[in-house]
């Protein structure tokens, strides 16, 4: 009898270890978790806040103003707030209807300034046709995804994330954010800065336009 009870709670005190370490183990997933998601929304509070600097910018546009520094510092505030380090800036060419790479964010901006995408090919292509962003979490799952930039620049696309740049009925181009630089995929928060960070910088597009016209 004695030694069935301290079988019993041999076995209840190894049972209370390990849901003690299960739990202590839950705990610092948490607080890692937590503290991660504090990081982001500091992020991304500190970026809606520089694009809403931007934003209060656009209405000073001027001959003199230097606008592609402008939309920089937009596509710089909006890749950041992702959390990505890689993005771009494309434009139409209404004559070729290619898309060309006019400001680079990250490791490929030597070899992508001015470079040309032939009309509707890849996901910035395909969203510039459509005029509707794309989320792609794995590229090798998009058939819409061409690996032509890759080849050019010699880095590796994991996923991406596309959004339209239009005024109206007229299509303008798209940004692109391309590998995230944590762990965390691409959501439609992202999508929702991205869209924002677009608006604007199609403001300031179709602003400097008017402006270079008067």
């Amino acid at each position: 009898m004695y030694n069935e009870i301290k079988r019993q709670k041999e076995r209840y005190m190894s049972e209370d270890i390990q849901t003690q370490r299960q739990t202590q183990q839950e705990m610092m997933r948490l607080r890692a978790e937590n503290a991660s998601l504090r990081k982001y929304v500091e992020r991304l509070q500190q970026t809606i806040r520089g694009l809403n600097d931007l934003h209060r910018s656009l209405d000073s546009i001027t001959p003199d103003v230097d606008v592609y520094n402008l939309i920089h510092e937009l596509l710089n505030h909006a890749i950041a707030a992702v959390g990505s380090e890689n993005g771009s800036l494309l434009l139409l060419d209404d004559d070729s209807g290619e898309l060309v790479f006019v400001d680079v964010i990250g490791a490929s901006r030597g070899k992508l300034m001015n470079y040309r995408l032939p009309k509707g090919i890849g996901v910035a292509g395909d969203v510039a046709e459509k005029r509707q962003p794309s989320l792609v979490s794995d590229v090798t799952m998009e058939p819409t995804f061409s690996p032509m930039v890759d080849k050019h620049t010699g880095l590796q696309t994991k996923s991406l994330l596309c959004v339209p740049l239009w005024d109206g009925k007229r299509t303008i181009g798209v940004i692109e954010a391309v590998n995230m630089s944590t762990e965390r995929s691409f959501d439609t928060d992202d999508q929702e800065v991205l869209m924002l960070a677009a608006r604007l910088v199609s403001l300031a597009i179709v602003k400097a336009e008017r402006v270079q016209s008067q």
